[in-house]
């Protein structure tokens, strides 16, 4: 079992390592001014990579959702066992998608005064 302080280490490298691939991502697919469209894309990618969920109802430490969701399905109890964390992971990519679309319109709408 990891200690609170291992936890707190292993779950801020894995953010950062999201954020680093996000930049990656945004560099290599992206590499004219962000459009609305990529903007959304941008933001649904960063909510399936930053979602947390917990793995069972038992679990009193959280994962990230995405691969919760892969073990759960794969090893676990199948997809009765990645419905709550796929819940979960649905969410957190819609809410990433309307953060993209609002930060997309925010800076259109900042350009055009």
């Amino acid at each position: 079992m990891l200690t609170t302080q291992s936890f707190i280490v292993a779950v801020c490298a894995y953010g950062l390592a999201a954020l680093v691939g996000l930049a990656m991502i945004r560099r290599l697919w992206f590499q004219r001014s962000a459009s609305l469209a990529s903007s959304v894309v941008m933001g649904l990618i960063g909510g399936l990579l930053l979602t947390p969920a917990y793995p069972s109802s038992e679990a009193a430490s959280i994962a990230p959702a995405l691969i919760v969701v892969i073990f759960n399905a794969l090893f676990g109890d199948g997809l009765a066992a990645a419905l709550q964390p796929g819940l979960w992971l649905v969410a957190g990519g819609l809410a990433g998608a309307l953060l993209g679309w609002w930060r997309a319109r925010r800076r259109t709408s900042t350009e055009s005064l």
